[in-house]
């Protein structure tokens, strides 16, 4: 059944205690984290994987155990056939403040009896410390001459090279190492990190190998173990565990005591059944073990017998005849030590006496001689007359061997009246076992397998079997039973099986000897493993003062990153690395960039520098900036060790807002004022921040009304326009509007709403409301009346006039005469200063001075103005002032 729904996924994070869990819910809509996700598409009849990507905040401590349950379609919101299967749990262990080893990797085969032993601070910001090598040829680091030490002081990355080569008295031999912090602090592991290599000069080219018990003591051993130093292998003991619980006779004429209490001798938690031992006569109860299989031994011959099936006994009287026991009957004794001598060698035997045995009797004396030898026993020699006795041995052809005997304790009273318990477990070797080697790899390709396992006895066997697993770890068996003692492992692609594992079956069911394995070695060609050097980088470039003043005063973060291939191999082609501005309250990426590394990379202690440049512009919050060297793009051994974050820092957005300045023919003019036809609007916009800069018209937003009609916005980028601007200190913009161009090459009679908006790069506007200004368009020459201002004049007094039309008269000149006529003053259109159409009023100040500069006297005088216009081309715009006038004269008065 196919639905179309997106499919909800639900991760729980479980940390140990008292850490609290954490859910993260991914779908398509906002998590706990304030993440937006996109829904994961069904997927329709085939098999897929999502890619989830779970944040570690620096906030969060993640060291240790971490838990992750994944639950599809957690709330059932999809019919399916069965909602038993939609949960997976996976337990992964996050690096602890302490150090990991990088190379040679454990059980490693090198070519070089001096290698590098290169170790990894955890603490991957951690500052210069010391750090303890120690290299041996034992596990235990401790054999004479061999063991080699140092103390060295590194930051991140420690490396030693041991200044005595590894000597060897072999072809090959293995090696030990081990790194400590000298000093840990806080709760770093204060423990070693230990590992292995195995040096062949013949160099096979790398791979992996184990040869030694302190190696083999990696892998998952059931049911096997090797010794050391000897490597000998033997099968795990199996035990059985017996009790054996009894009581003394007492003195003569006691009453009987053993059967009751649970005396007897007791295999596993079932009380045996002796009630048809012959429990009130003095008494020998036995049972024999193979020593093999621990199970009980049936001995040959006409002997009594006790108990019930599965806990049967051995002993020697008979209740119905008081005569017939070992106290009184040479029969029976004769009979016991025929029984013993009947017992297979190497068996195990278990005896509790019972009842008043007269050890000290002649006769029986005698015989129990005879039963110390055959036994092994100390303690049936110095018994007396009734006192009680356990026994547990092994009976061997050389002599019997007591493995545990008690009798009574002679320091409390009435010896011969107490009781005793004897526990003991017999061990003997186990028949099978099993080996599973570590994971081996990843390899880039497979080559040999080589394994050398010798079987001990005809009856010994072993079965070796190769399993492969892919990347998502899943295990396929590739060869159930590996014949060869040289296996091509080239069959299988790396690319398909990644890691490899051994398991060897051992068995042998007659002798329990194991077949021994000496080693098995596997060749093949590994990943590079390259790690980040922050130690290589002064700490200042990464500090938060540094990345703080860059993302300020630059916009830009810009620092090296060192990457050191410490392996030997070498990396495929130039390397990505990730750059993500990551924001420290969602710890989610805000700024991504990837780079290309500038070279390839090859082996040996192979260092690259990437400079990093990442674009800050517009960015506030605090953040701190990671980087991922081969963001898994290529494989590597190790990816953990591939990132470097910097410290966080803080950026605090002090943006002001850009301001707006929109002239009309060079001039800021009131609102309803007339311009002229073909108007030049000048709007300029400039903003300070130095960053973020305005970089084209679109910053812009005109619109021109027209009377009562609708806005109509302007292309800021139409023939109208011309923008400029200056980026020399933040931005200055400028964009010159002239609405007149066109067909008509003007404006039309009426009046204009101009509306201006600015905004700058971070799209803060110029103004909580646009720029608005009315204007009043007459294509008609015309000219208003002057007016003096003020009026009357009592000091100066400039002149105030309206133009409209395209253009200025060309010669105007103001006349200013008696009530006479005498003209005593003209004022020529250049002494004006600049006039422009619409309203004017003049630079030029009038100061009651005739043509000679001489003052004139107060009163009342007339004045004109005269436009040299022969063809009559300026009109007459109507003022309400127009009604002082006459014939065109004006008065104005001069009162001082």
């Amino acid at each position: 059944r196919i639905t179309r729904d997106s499919v909800e996924i639900r991760v729980t994070r479980s940390f140990p205690a008292p850490r609290p869990s954490i859910t993260y819910v991914f779908n398509n809509h906002l998590n706990n984290l304030g993440q937006l996700l996109k829904p994961f598409p069904q997927s329709f009849q085939r098999d897929t994987t999502y890619s989830i990507v779970i944040p570690n905040p620096s906030t969060l401590d993640v060291s240790g155990d971490n838990k992750f349950t994944v639950e599809l379609d957690y709330r059932n919101k999809i019919a399916e056939q069965s909602e038993t299967n939609n949960t997976a749990t996976l337990n992964y262990s996050f690096l602890k403040r302490g150090i990991t080893l990088l190379t040679p990797t454990e059980f490693a085969i090198i070519p070089s009896n001096r290698p590098r032993l290169t170790a990894q601070s955890n603490d991957a910001s951690g500052p210069v410390r010391s750090y303890d090598f120690q290299v041996d040829s034992v596990a235990t680091f401790d054999s004479p001459g061999g063991l080699q030490t140092q103390t060295i002081s590194a930051g991140v990355i420690a490396s030693w090279t041991p200044p005595r080569a590894l000597a060897a008295k072999r072809d090959s031999a293995v090696w030990y190492w081990r790194v400590r912090f000298t000093n840990p602090v806080g709760t770093e592991d204060a423990g070693w990190q230990v590992s292995s290599f195995r040096v062949i000069p013949t160099a096979l080219s790398g791979g992996w190998s184990q040869s030694h018990n302190g190696q083999f003591n990696r892998d998952q051993l059931a049911g096997v173990a090797v010794a050391a130093p000897s490597n000998r292998w033997s099968f795990s003991a199996q035990q059985q565990a017996l009790t054996l619980r009894t009581a003394g006779g007492g003195a003569p004429g006691s009453p009987v005591t053993f059967g009751v209490g649970g005396y007897g001798i007791t295999t596993g938690s079932t009380v045996p059944d002796i009630s048809t031992c012959a429990i009130k006569a003095p008494n020998l109860v036995l049972v024999v073990f193979d020593q093999y299989s621990l199970q009980r031994v049936a001995v040959a011959g006409d002997y009594s017998t006790c108990g019930q099936a599965g806990q049967t006994f051995y002993h020697f009287a008979n209740d119905a005849d008081t005569l017939d026991n070992l106290n009184n009957s040479a029969k029976r004794r004769a009979q016991l030590l025929d029984f013993l001598g009947k017992v297979p060698d190497g068996s195990y035997v278990a005896l509790v006496s019972a009842n008043r045995l007269r050890f000290a009797d002649p006769n029986v004396a005698a015989t129990m001689r005879q039963v110390a030898t055959l036994l092994g026993s100390k303690v049936v020699s110095t018994l007396k007359n009734g006192e009680p006795w356990a026994l547990v041995a092994q009976k061997k052809a050389a002599g019997g061997l007591a493995l545990a005997e008690t009798g009574p304790d002679r320091s409390q009273s009435s010896p011969a009246s107490q009781s005793i318990v004897l526990n003991y477990s017999l061990a003997t070797p186990g028949q099978a076992g099993t080996i599973t080697s570590t994971l081996i790899g990843p390899a880039q390709q497979w080559r040999t397998l080589f394994d050398v396992i010798r079987p001990e006895t005809p009856t010994s066997s072993y079965r070796l079997a190769l399993v492969g697993f892919d990347a998502s770890n899943k295990p396929t068996v590739l060869n159930a039973d590996i014949k060869t003692k040289n296996l091509d492992m080239s069959v299988y692609p790396a690319t398909t099986y990644p890691y490899m594992q051994l398991q060897l079956a051992l068995r042998d069911s007659v002798s329990r000897t194991p077949p021994q394995l000496k080693q098995w070695l596997l060749t093949y060609k590994g990943l590079p493993e390259g790690v980040v050097r922050r130690d290589l980088v002064a700490t200042t470039k990464y500090d938060s003062t540094s990345l703080k003043n860059q993302a300020v005063n630059a916009g830009f973060l810009t620092f090296p990153v060192k990457f050191d291939n410490i392996s030997q191999e070498a990396f495929a082609g130039r390397l990505p690395v990730l750059v993500q501005l990551i924001n420290v309250s969602t710890g989610l990426a805000v700024k991504t960039t990837t780079l290309t590394a500038p070279r390839e990379l090859p082996a040996n202690d192979s260092v690259l520098t990437v400079n990093v440049r990442l674009d800050v512009t517009g960015t506030y919050g605090k953040f701190y900036v990671r980087v991922m060297v081969n963001p898994q793009a290529q494989p590597e051994l190790y990816y953990f060790n591939n990132e470097l974050r910097t410290e966080a820092f803080t950026v605090r957005d002090n943006n002001v807002p850009p301001t707006l300045d929109v002239a009309i023919d060079g001039r800021h003019i009131l609102d309803g004022e007339i311009v002229s036809p073909s108007p030049v609007i000048a709007i300029q916009l400039r903003d300070e921040d130095r960053l973020r800069l305005i970089k084209d018209a679109s910053y812009f937003t005109v619109f021109l009304q027209k009377d009562n009609q609708a806005p109509v916005p302007v292309d800021v980028n139409g023939a109208q326009m011309r923008f400029t601007v200056d980026n020399t200190a933040g931005s200055l913009a400028r964009l010159e509007y002239q609405p007149g161009l066109g067909a008509n090459g003007s404006l039309q009679d009426g009046t204009y709403t101009l509306r201006v908006q600015g905004r700058d790069a971070s799209n803060s506007s110029a103004g909580t409301q646009d720029y608005q200004v009315k204007f009043v368009v007459v294509n008609a020459s015309q000219i208003s009346n002057v007016y003096p201002y003020p009026n009357p004049v009592t000091s100066k007094a400039k002149f105030v006039f309206t133009v409209t039309g395209q253009e200025l008269p060309r010669n105007m000149k103001i006349q200013i005469m008696t009530l006479t006529g005498r003209v005593v003053r003209e004022i020529f259109m250049n002494e004006l200063g600049p006039l422009h159409i619409g309203n004017n009023i003049t630079d030029y100040a009038w100061d009651g001075t005739d043509q000679y500069g001489d003052r004139l006297a107060n009163g009342t005088y007339l004045y004109r103005v005269a436009i040299d216009d022969p063809t009559g081309e300026y009109k007459k715009f109507t003022t309400a002032g127009d009604k002082a006038f006459k014939n065109d004269w004006g008065k104005l008065v001069l009162l001082r």
